[in-house]
């Protein structure tokens, strides 16, 4: 049988501590808040004017593009495929 035990893991964000708890693995845990303060930090070193508020604003806009490029890149690929493994239509 398998447990899905809650992983407790604290990451540092833009010099602040946050205990994030999850089923995911630790390690990834770990990895997604290094990437979460990569972004932000690189936000806040380019507009050193904006409040934190601004900054983690900025940061979801950019993950989510990211993101969404990523679901398009995807589609795309899966389209491709799909087209690739349907029988052709010539006679």
């Amino acid at each position: 049988m398998t447990v899905n035990t809650e992983n407790r893991v604290t990451v540092r964000i833009l010099g602040e501590e946050y205990v994030v708890k999850g089923k995911a693995p630790a390690d990834r845990i770990r990895k997604l808040g290094s990437y979460v303060d990569e972004i932000m930090s690189e936000i806040r070193q380019n507009n050193p004017c904006l409040s934190t508020m601004q900054v983690v604003i900025l940061a979801a806009i950019n993950i989510a593009a990211k993101l969404h490029r990523t679901k398009e890149d995807y589609d795309e690929l899966l389209q491709l495929l799909q087209d690739y493994d349907s029988p052709s239509e010539s006679t």
